[in-house]
């Protein structure tokens, strides 16, 4: 006879299967699909790279000037509506994106796809994942957010080798938007969870000793929008992964452009981007699985250094490089990126609870989506102007060293009160 206990261990690892697929087909063909369209579209309509990559920038400052709105809307009405929505102005905005003629429509269709992905995105994903878990909690938020790498690794090669060179960029764009409605809403139809207090969990018996003590040990989950923007420690996360994202955002987003400047087939190119994406599904269940026994801000700046790294070989990469040179590039740059997913949202549970979890990472990913969106048009303007990249690049190696002070300088906030033992 199935248990109670059984049948929620199946109902929560359902969620996660479910978050994880639908953050590869949320990441495949937003982030990483981006830079594959990037040139065939900018060769249609004869524009320059900085006002390409504008169509990047308003994807993610819509994502930045919604995040709030979304993750309040998460804690109230719960992810599977909030992502059902999502999926729909996903697909509309791709499938509008097939039909521009002009830049004003460019830029409206990445607008409206913008609100799609933020919608369907790691606001409501880590929600549903952080109320369905308390022990292991980084475990299972690294586990479902492996699906963003997965999607570079899946879905670039499949837009960058096949879609867009047989079908070309119009109808591969209508391709995944058809793909979108038929997975993703499906899909979001088994987030619905209950929302679980930690009050509740001690009191039940199928609390074990183990998951009290760890309870016992976290704050209770009282921290409004309002008492953590008094904290230090929340604007040092903020400028921290604000910078650490104008960093890598830049560099990933113009890495196709960049590679095949410099005389490498596109097929190689998407070959790396590939790499990144099987680096990042990687990095983020090592780092997801590492912050429930290492201190977060540790694990942040173990991430931060990867990409330190990562942006040290790119530099020294030239048309004669050997591709073991691209394999490490491809997989430190991947480690990397893999670590901010389960390490935001880790930072904002452990230190401000989960009760207003989605309101308070929604604050944070308007910084974080903000600095998507400067990245890239910082790269193609530095670009535009003196015809390489390597500016940009030397500044991602400063930005990166500057993020690390500031995660190291964040201490976990003084707590109003915390659960009686």
């Amino acid at each position: 006879m199935i248990t109670r206990k059984q049948l929620g261990f199946s109902r929560d690892y359902l969620v996660i299967l479910a978050g994880f697929t639908i953050l590869v087909v949320q990441n495949g063909v937003g982030f990483y699909a981006f830079g594959l369209f990037f040139k065939p579209m900018q060769i249609e309509f004869n524009w320059s790279r900085e006002v390409t990559s504008m169509g990047f920038t308003m994807l993610y400052l819509v994502q930045a000037a919604s995040s709030i709105f979304i993750g309040r809307l998460a804690d109230r009405y719960g992810p599977k509506r909030i992502i059902t929505l999502g999926a729909l102005m996903t697909g509309l905005g791709q499938f509008y994106l097939s039909r521009i003629t002009s830049l004003p429509e460019y830029y409206l269709g990445f607008a409206v796809l913008g609100l799609g992905l933020v919608s369907m995105g790691n606001i409501p994903i880590t929600k549903a994942i952080i109320d369905s878990f308390h022990d292991k909690r980084g475990f299972a938020l690294g586990l479902a957010s492996s699906g963003m790498g997965i999607g570079g690794l899946v879905l670039a090669p499949v837009i960058g080798n096949f879609l867009i060179p047989n079908l070309g960029w119009r109808t591969a764009y209508q391709f995944l938007a058809v793909m979108i409605l038929l997975v993703v809403i499906p899909l979001a139809q088994l987030l619905k969870t209950p929302h679980r207090n930690v009050e509740q969990d001690l009191s039940s018996e199928r609390v074990e000793r183990k998951e009290y003590d760890e309870i016992q040990k976290r704050p209770i989950e009282d921290w409004t929008l309002k008492a953590a923007l008094q904290t230090s420690t929340f604007w040092f996360i903020v400028i921290a992964f604000f910078i650490f994202n104008i960093s890598q955002g830049g560099m990933i987003q113009h890495l196709a452009n960049h590679l095949t400047d410099i005389g490498f087939e596109v097929t190689t190119a998407t070959f790396v981007i590939s790499l990144i994406g099987l680096g990042s599904a990687i990095g983020k269940f090592i780092f997801g699985f590492m912050s429930d026994r290492l201190e977060a801000k540790y694990c942040t700046t173990i991430s931060f250094l990867l990409g330190f790294s990562a942006a040290l070989v790119l530099i020294s990469i030239n048309s004669t490089s050997p591709l073991t040179t691209l394999w490490i590039y491809g997989i430190t740059m991947g480690l990397c990126i893999g670590g901010w997913a389960p390490l935001t949202s880790v930072l904002i549970g452990d230190n401000f609870g989960t009760k207003n979890y989605g309101a308070i990472s929604g604050l944070l990913f308007l910084f974080f989506y903000t600095a998507s969106a400067i990245g890239p048009t910082f790269y193609g303007y530095v670009f535009d102007t003196t015809n390489s990249y390597y500016l940009g690049f030397v500044t991602s190696l400063i930005f990166y060293l500057v993020a690390i002070v500031f995660i190291l300088a964040s201490k976990r906030p003084k707590l109003k009160r915390t659960l009686s033992s």
